[in-house]
């Protein structure tokens, strides 16, 4: 008998993996990468992702704090990076009370979106699910509030990737 010992990272790079080939076996263009993080293909180029979740959040009711590209700051430091923007936005009525309830939650508002460019050249929306950044900081009474903003973020995503 062959034994096999691997860390956690390994494992979870294992199952990383295999979640994301069975979401492509299937056809589905969402994933989970990281825990907790959601990631959607889009149907449109990279650049005009960028333009269409920045419309997006706008429409529905977010503020667009912050716009990094990750990329050109790579290329600064003479690297080379896909390109990789990082879209942060949130709505001060909606981040607010959630802060109120527990401060530290402010290290992860407004909410992040990381647009991305795969090795196969498609555009990819990374997120991490409020609820799940609710949980972690073992918020409770705002369920209310959560589904709305998740209802946002859903809407905010799909109207960046869809065709």
């Amino acid at each position: 008998m062959t034994r096999v010992l691997i860390s956690v990272r390994e494992a979870f790079t294992i199952a990383s993996a295999l979640l994301t080939l069975t979401a492509a076996a299937r056809g589905q263009g969402t994933m989970l990468n990281a825990p907790g993080v959601v990631t959607v293909v889009s149907a449109s180029s990279f650049d005009s992702t960028v333009a269409r979740l920045e419309r997006a959040a706008v429409a529905n009711g977010l503020t667009v704090a912050a716009k990094v590209d990750h990329a050109a700051a790579a290329r600064k430091a003479g690297l080379t990076l896909r390109p990789t923007t990082l879209i942060i936005a949130g709505n001060p009525a909606a981040g607010t009370p959630l802060m109120l309830a527990d401060p530290t939650i402010a290290v992860e508002l407004p909410l992040r979106f990381l647009v991305w460019q795969g090795e196969d050249g498609k555009a990819h929306v990374s997120y991490e699910p409020i609820k799940s950044i609710a949980a972690r900081h073992k918020l409770t009474g705002h369920d209310q509030l959560l589904t709305k903003m998740t209802g946002a973020i859903e809407l905010i995503v799909n109207a960046a990737t869809k065709p």
